[in-house]
């Protein structure tokens, strides 16, 4: 934060998170002080600029959501049920808690929201449709995740059971490229992908992101702005570099073939999507709008997917 600019009082739904847990120490490092706002907010840690507020987001009522938001000047939404996780990938209740923060925001007048979506509503350039309605997002997305060893690493620590056969798959994939997959290699490959085309796992909470951007499109009755991380979002290097596009997904270089999306989707570490958020929180640019950051993604060191107050 440049002498300019004042410090805040930012509220972040899910602290503790992957992503929630970045933005937090983004902020604190940054002289911002932090209000974390989940079931176990303490489980980030300790810090002079960080206070933790007790609230189950999913139970609480709209007037309770309004009267823990009231003396923020920012709230971030980092929810997500992924801790809890891959059978916790549902349409609902993620939907219906999205709509309980929107009414509980303008209850309580904060002055921004900033709401963390997924990559599923971004749309695809030429086209009207969003990812999660594209026919060929889902394998496309596993296809480019199982090329790299971080990305691979980090579904097999957050999602567990999505996770484990992503890592076959790599090392399928990874036979297949150099010239020695076997049989049993282009099995694995097959039932794979077969699997993802008829019902990929993440399909139904990754849906229910796209449908909650409907609450905030073309509504001014309160200040937002919607974040959508690019699809290969994962933990990474911090660059502080870093593209924004509005609504649509953007890809890299030219399109080979009749599929749009392979090998072209594009990501963003955690931390660089934290700059990215914190730089709109101290100058907002983006407000009623749409968008999404990417940045560099060559270095595929693994790094945690979680950091704590300790990490500051």
């Amino acid at each position: 934060m440049s002498a300019s600019m004042k410090s805040q009082l930012v509220g972040v739904i899910g602290p503790a998170g992957f992503g929630g847990s970045y933005l937090s120490v983004e902020l604190i490092r940054r002289g911002h002080k932090v209000v974390g706002i989940s079931r176990n907010p303490q489980s980030f840690g300790t810090h002079q600029s960080y206070t933790p507020r007790s609230v189950d987001i999913e139970a609480a009522s709209i007037d309770d959501l309004a009267t823990s938001f009231r003396d923020l000047e920012v709230l971030v939404s980092e929810y997500g049920p992924h801790t809890q996780g891959a059978d916790a990938l549902k349409y609902m209740p993620y939907v219906e808690v999205v709509r309980k923060l929107i009414l509980a925001v303008k209850l309580a007048k904060v002055e921004y929201f900033v709401f963390v979506g997924g990559a599923g509503s971004l749309v695809v350039p030429g086209t009207h449709e969003s990812l999660a309605d594209y026919p060929s997002f889902f394998s496309a997305y596993r296809r480019q995740m199982a090329m790299s060893e971080a990305h691979v690493q980090y579904m097999e620590e957050r999602l567990g059971p999505i996770g484990a056969p992503l890592r076959s798959y790599r090392n399928a994939r990874l036979a297949q490229n150099s010239g020695t997959s076997t049989a049993e290699d282009i099995k694995t490959i097959q039932m794979y992908e077969d699997s993802i085309r008829k019902n990929d796992r993440a399909s139904e909470y990754i849906k229910a992101g796209r449908a909650t951007l409907l609450f905030f499109e073309g509504n001014t009755s309160f200040p937002w702005t919607f974040v959508s991380p690019s699809p290969l979002y994962r933990p990474g290097r911090r660059t502080g570099s870093y593209q924004v596009t509005v609504d649509y997904v953007p890809l890299k270089g030219e399109q080979q073939g009749e599929d749009a999306l392979d090998g072209r989707l594009t990501g963003i570490s955690a931390v660089d999507l934290a700059v990215a958020i914190v730089n709109e929180i101290e100058k907002p640019r983006l407000m009623h709008k749409h968008w999404t950051a990417s940045a560099d993604l060559s270095d595929d060191t693994s790094y945690p997917s979680y950091v704590t107050a300790k990490d500051i």
